[in-house]
């Protein structure tokens, strides 16, 4: 129930909301008969109340009398109802029926896995018979041009004059070559980009090799692809991968430890499989591992000749010698350690 404003010696400080709503509502209610005055609708027991007197409204009651649009944006909800199983159903290998199913599922299990072949032969027998049409073509242009040097050299002249001639069958014929380069062009870029692919390394080589061999998922006719080693090339051979990080999976792999295999693999890659020969590695916590690794040599390198210069007696030769001897090694380390190019080997040597 609203009451009217009554104060006891100090008035009371109101924002300026309650004071447009204390207008209103000293505007809207009716004026006493008797004396005059205002009075605040309510009850029978309310008191009259005095012109300056009106009722206080809180911002919320004010609030409450806006109408919220109809069009506002659901919140969004995240989907918690997936089970782990739900969510394994295309990754796990061993859920697939053997096959063409489970090899994709192994492949798709690691990207080191993801090879194919380039089909460097056939492309370059397509390549030939492209080329030697373009030959003939050419060849046709050519002899059409020394006749009409001859009989018409006006048409030789005038694009439109040589269309509109009788006999003429210029414009087919390099509406002909226009095509033919097209596809040319088009098998060119193509070859080019094949090319530019790294051929998949031995280690990735075996491992795909090594479970078709174990598991047969396909018919011997069709597993013949896997035969072509040296037409294989890489998809997914990330470009910091290195001859170092195999390596420290190799090692990784031979230590009978339940806790590296817990700390390198995380908990999908474990319910990937049950089978005990193939084993998942994070490549982001392998990465970790070997930047550590690579960190501990690189100090190692660099502190190792400092202190033998310290250490040995002052002598030029043998000062020279470790100097030289470490210079090497970080050089050797830093080429096959990481995937560094040649200038940036010889730059980071170099300082």
């Amino acid at each position: 129930m609203d009451t009217a404003l009554r104060t006891s010696g100090y008035p009371l400080q109101q924002s300026s909301i309650d004071v447009d709503l204390e207008k209103q509502e000293l505007n809207d209610t009716p004026e006493s008969p008797s004396n005059g005055g205002t009075t605040v609708v309510g009850d029978e027991n309310d008191v009259p109340a005095s012109p300056k007197q009106g009722v206080k409204r809180s911002i919320t009651d004010y609030l409450r009398k806006v109408s919220l649009p109809d069009d506002l944006p659901k919140p969004f909800r995240r989907r918690t109802d997936l089970t782990f199983d739900e969510e394994q159903r295309i990754t796990r290998i061993d859920s697939h029926p053997a096959g063409y199913p489970q090899l994709a599922a192994f492949i798709n299990s690691d990207e080191n896995f993801a090879m194919c072949r380039r089909f460097g032969f056939l492309h370059q027998r397509v390549l030939l018979y492209r080329q030697d049409e373009l030959r003939d073509l050419e060849d046709q242009l050519i002899r059409l041009d020394d006749e009409d040097k001859e009989e018409m050299p006006r048409a030789l002249k005038s694009r439109k004059l040589d269309d509109v001639r009788e006999g003429s069958y210029r414009k087919g014929l390099l509406q002909s070559i226009d095509d033919k380069l097209k596809e040319y062009v088009d098998l060119v870029q193509r070859i080019k980009f094949v090319s530019s692919c790294k051929p998949s390394s031995t280690r990735n080589y075996n491992s795909v090799n090594n479970w078709l061999y174990n598991t047969g998922p396909l018919s011997s006719e069709e597993s013949e692809f896997i035969h072509h080693k040296a037409d294989l090339i890489a998809l997914g051979d990330g470009e910091e991968s290195s001859w170092f990080d195999g390596f420290v999976e190799d090692m990784l792999s031979k230590i009978p430890c339940r806790f590296t295999r817990l700390l390198f693999t995380s908990a999908e890659q474990r319910a990937t499989t049950d089978d005990v020969y193939v084993h998942l590695y994070s490549k982001g916590r392998i990465n970790i591992l070997v930047r550590l690794v690579i960190c501990l040599l690189a100090v190692v390198l660099l502190m190792v000749p400092v202190v033998l210069l310290l250490l040995v007696p002052s002598l030029s030769s043998i000062k020279i010698m470790v100097i030289v001897l470490f210079t090497m090694f970080f050089s050797v380390v830093l080429s096959v350690c990481t995937r560094a190019k040649r200038h940036e080997v010889f730059g980071a040597t170099a300082a």
